[in-house]
């Protein structure tokens, strides 16, 4: 079976037989996204630990957005110890330690140049419960079929245009007819995904300092965070246009086969019939 062939399969699936492979497929194929999404799974119950499927150990402590690079870059699957984090920003949004005023307020000073304010964004930052969360999950979501568990978030590192085309088909599947997200100073990723798991929608970043830096993220590109439970639908919903329009484009009259076709509306120099 080819490649294309094995998309129209997946397309011909029901929304309760797709399997995170195939989201996974439906977004590189159709989307072309470039790099993998990406599960994310908050550990409350240390039961659930030997469940994870891991294929590398971080021998350092590094970032979680660095945890999140290795994953939808280099195919790693890896737990997050919360004694295995890096990042000092991030590590009272996972519960991991409580806020200490004078620190945390000198470590947004740089990026707000107001005492008042660079203490208010640690506070207003999203969070865990303090002390919950035994650590994070963290691997390419196709490790989640094998696994036998369901990600808390979905998250994509693409371009807007990519991301409008995804967002597109979450609301579409979502019954939802905008969206709002919250952005905070060195919290995109981190703070970022909590937001979208606290507040069950999805929910887009730029980067923050910590993510163009550790995070490796394109100047181009921006994070997106889909929780996980309805990461399923909206593959359905983009399959289903696919099926319907015959592509994924919204672009013109839509259902071209490339998410990116640029015409001119109305130009009647774009016009072809097929021979």
């Amino acid at each position: 079976m080819g490649l294309k062939e094995a998309m129209q399969a997946i397309a011909a699936k029901p929304m309760n037989e797709l399997t995170y492979s195939d989201v996974t497929d439906t977004y590189v194929y159709y989307i072309r996204v470039d790099f993998d999404p990406v599960g994310i799974k908050f550990c409350f119950d240390e039961a659930e630990i030997p469940k994870y499927v891991i294929n590398a150990k971080a021998k350092a402590r590094i970032t979680y957005c660095q945890y999140l690079a290795m994953a939808r870059g280099g195919h790693k699957a890896m737990f997050l110890e919360p004694k295995k984090l890096l990042c000092e920003n991030a590590e009272p949004v996972f519960g991991f330690r409580e806020l200490d005023q004078e620190k945390d307020t000198k470590r947004h000073m740089k990026y707000l140049r107001n005492e008042k304010v660079a203490w208010q964004a640690p506070l207003d930052k999203a969070k865990l419960p303090l002390g919950k969360c035994y650590g994070i999950y963290i691997a390419p979501l196709p490790f989640f079929d094998r696994s036998g568990v369901d990600p808390d978030i979905v998250f994509f590192m693409a371009l807007p245009y990519q991301v409008y085309h995804i967002l597109n088909d979450y609301m579409g599947a979502m019954g939802k007819s905008h969206l709002t997200f919250n952005h905070t100073p060195n919290g995109a990723v981190c703070s970022g995904s909590v937001w979208a798991y606290n507040n069950h929608t999805a929910n887009m970043t730029t980067m923050c300092a910590g993510s163009k830096t550790s995070g490796k993220t394109d100047m181009s590109m921006v994070n997106l965070f889909v929780p996980g439970d309805q990461i399923k639908p909206s593959a359905a919903q983009l399959l289903k246009r696919v099926r319907e329009m015959g592509g994924p484009s919204v672009l013109g009259k839509g259902g071209q086969p490339w998410p990116g076709l640029d015409v001119c509306k109305g130009c009647p120099l774009f016009k072809y019939e097929e021979v």
